[in-house]
């Protein structure tokens, strides 16, 4: 099964050390976010992490999209809502450098955050009505679609963060709709990941056209019930980003045991013939990473976890091949 992360990772600044780095900083030219996403990264391939990603370092999920779109004056709008320029592509190929310093197929996971979460975070103080303004959305989502188009020759998935849609605050068709403009001629697949409990949406979250539908499934035991019914590949969160402790491998591999008892009933996997089958089955539709995004975790705990998550996830699929 493939391994990756939801994204962000605790945020590791360097400063200056050397002499060139120095004389940067005092042009204001150097970069201390680009350390924090060469640990990011490392970190990641170190743990054994197929699909990476650049951390998330340089703000929160919602402050790195406000300040690289027009519209925006920090949190608040002020103006109609436009794509500027590419926001993540230049982290990206950063990223790329970065791997390709290193033995392996590792990809790149692009990170963006949806238009229902953004709107939801933010002040609104012209042009649009509230937080809730269909226009707003729509216009965000026609801005994060520029986004995704920038991306998607560099990345492996694009990943769409909507964890607003799991509060009932927005309209589920307003989401769809905007979400289905921003995928509109991505060649890569999409994921959406809704963290908190999707017991209640998760039969609207399949008609959304995305590939991966990811969710928490660590700290939010309840969503393992819509593991029944799911129609599209599974981003299944197995390590709980909510807690500083970490977890045990036998903990996330009883966790992946019991998805996969009840991915058993699911008509994806009805017609499964042998040992075999079963385990591309479960390769093909199921995606391995924790809960949440793991920035405000110490970045020990952070590395550990993945550790944790990637031996656990090893076994099971070993077991299983021995065992089925």
């Amino acid at each position: 099964m493939i391994k990756t992360v939801v994204g962000s990772y605790p945020v590791v600044t360097r400063e200056p050390k050397h002499l060139w780095e120095k004389i940067l900083d005092i042009l204001g030219l150097y970069d201390r976010y680009k350390y924090a996403i060469e640990r990011a990264v490392k970190d990641q391939l170190r743990a054994g992490i197929d699909i990476v990603s650049d951390g998330q370092v340089r703000g929160d999920m919602v402050e790195i999209f406000v300040n690289g779109l027009y519209g925006f004056q920090g949190k608040r709008v002020v103006g109609k809502i436009e794509f500027l320029e590419p926001i993540t592509l230049k982290d990206i190929k950063f990223v790329r450098r970065i791997l390709s310093k290193y033995p392996g197929d590792k990809g790149v996971k692009g990170i963006i955050t949806g238009p229902c979460t953004i709107a939801a975070s933010v002040k609104v103080e012209d042009y649009y009505s509230d937080n809730r303004d269909e226009t707003l959305i729509y216009d965000l989502a026609n801005a994060l679609k520029r986004e995704a188009e920038s991306i998607q020759d560099y990345v492996s998935m694009i990943q769409i963060d909507e964890p607003i849609l799991s509060t009932g605050l927005y309209d589920l068709d307003t989401a769809r709709r905007a979400i289905k403009r921003i995928c509109e001629n991505i060649k890569v697949p999409v994921v959406l990941h809704v963290c908190g409990d999707v017991t209640e949406i998760s039969q609207e979250l399949n008609t959304f056209n995305v590939d991966i539908l990811d969710h928490e499934f660590a700290s939010n035991r309840k969503n393992l019930d819509i593991l029944e019914g799911i129609s599209k590949r599974v981003g299944f969160g197995c390590i709980n980003t909510r807690v500083k402790w970490v977890e045990s491998v036998e903990d996330v591999k009883d966790l992946l045991h019991e998805a996969l008892e009840i991915l058993r009933n699911n008509p994806l996997f009805s017609d499964v013939k042998g040992k075999e089958d079963l385990l591309e089955r479960l390769e093909r539709y199921m995606v391995v990473d924790p809960d949440c995004g793991m920035r405000p975790l110490p970045v020990d705990v952070a590395y550990k976890k993945l550790k944790v998550m990637v031996k656990a996830s090893e076994e099971f699929e070993r077991e299983l091949r021995e065992r089925v």
